[in-house]
């Protein structure tokens, strides 16, 4: 009698034990605005039992194991461009698949270009070097021509898919407006332009 509540305890033990080391979070991390993994590292930490911090792989995935089931966490993601956001997930027993999709920190959308659009004040984006490269006769022509400008980052642009969304936008305008004409004359270091 005392061997078999023995044997039950143990076997509730081990059936609870597996079942907490086998509860975990299986996740993606994909930018809001293109749906891509972002291209800079990705932490990924929880923070209610305070586990390491991890990093995504290359394509955005992580793990998070030695959870508890039908427990709320919540798993702070951090990325350059992105800054720090945080999720909430309730698990379940075993495995629980997440995409956490990331909006990112940045001023230039499609909304924007739009409204710069409308407001005269439009730009072409640029990703440059150390410094911005001062527009040449040819440059100042065509923007006085299309009445737009050219705007250089230097080498601290924007997360790149606020600038190909912003971009992508404007062309449309400009295609709009004045045909495929400007595409000849614009400068080629214009960010998405193909």
């Amino acid at each position: 009698m005392l061997i078999s509540k023995n044997i039950i305890k143990l076997i509730l033990i081990l059936v609870c034990g597996i079942s907490y080391a086998q509860t975990e979070i299986i996740g993606k991390v994909i930018s809001g605005i293109s749906g891509e993994v972002p291209i800079s590292e990705i932490y990924v930490k929880e923070l209610i039992t305070k586990q390491p911090l991890t990093m995504t792989d290359s394509l955005g995935n992580f793990r998070i194991e030695y959870l508890e089931p039908n427990k709320s966490y919540v798993i702070e993601i951090s990325a350059f461009g992105y800054g720090n956001q945080k999720f909430d997930v309730k698990t379940k027993s075993g495995i629980n698949n997440v995409i956490f999709e990331l909006k990112a920190e940045c001023g230039y959308s499609a909304e924007r270009a739009e409204s710069d659009w409308k407001n005269g004040k439009a730009s072409l984006l640029l990703i440059g070097s150390i410094a911005p490269i001062a527009n040449s006769p040819a440059d100042k022509r065509f923007e006085k021509k299309y009445g737009i400008r050219y705007y250089d980052f230097g080498c601290t642009p924007p997360i790149s898919e606020c600038i190909k969304e912003y971009n992508e936008r404007i062309f449309e305008l400009m295609d709009k407006k004045y045909g495929m004409e400007w595409r000849k004359k614009v400068r080629s270091d214009v960010q998405y332009l193909n």
